[in-house]
């Protein structure tokens, strides 16, 4: 159905009050760590394909070819960058990019 072999997702938080996002597929989660993030966002990207292939050719192409308005993207591509660019920590906020295999 035409997914890409790695999904974009970003996340950012404080100890213990962190959320991630899958831009590629428009799902989000929050969690008590980045690892713990990037776990439940592995998990809800599973679950969200594997729904997604059990539809309709027609419905599972949608619900796999959705993304994050542009503007999310792009707001958090630039806060990333920034992030990098600044080579500091704002206060505790810590902010990462990362991909992850597609599981389709």
């Amino acid at each position: 159905m035409g997914l890409p072999r790695r999904l974009l997702c970003f996340a950012r938080g404080t100890d213990g009050d962190w959320e991630a996002i899958c831009v590629d597929l428009d799902i989000a989660v929050e969690g008590y760590s980045l690892e713990d993030v990037k776990q439940r966002l592995h998990d809800a990207v599973r679950l969200y394909v594997e729904s997604a292939l059990a539809e309709s050719e027609e419905v599972g192409m949608r619900l796999l070819t959705r993304r994050a308005p542009i503007w999310v993207r792009a707001r958090l591509g630039l806060s990333y960058l920034a992030h990098l660019l600044s080579g500091r920590r704002n206060g505790d906020d810590l902010r990462a990019g990362f991909d992850m295999p597609c599981p389709a």
